[in-house]
């Protein structure tokens, strides 16, 4: 039975590591969640969502579903 006695303060110590990882675990997913969430407005060409490829280049989708790339200054409407 002493086996499993656990020291009161040592107890308090992890109780209390335990709420400043949970505070720290919290700080980290607000601020990934903020910073996924503060992406610019899109940028459209004749109504047409704008995207910019790997390599920079600026295209719609168009109504056959494939690019329609158009000038690059385009993509940088904000």
């Amino acid at each position: 039975m002493r086996g499993n006695f656990v020291h009161a303060k040592t107890r308090k110590n992890m109780k209390k590591t335990l709420i400043n990882f949970s505070f720290i675990s919290l700080l980290l997913l607000t601020s990934v969640f903020i910073n996924s969430c503060t992406e610019e407005e899109p940028c459209y060409y004749n109504g047409n969502e704008l995207f910019e490829g790997s390599e920079g280049g600026c295209y719609y989708i168009n109504s056959n579903d494939n690019k329609t790339y158009v000038d690059r200054s385009y993509c940088n409407c904000n």
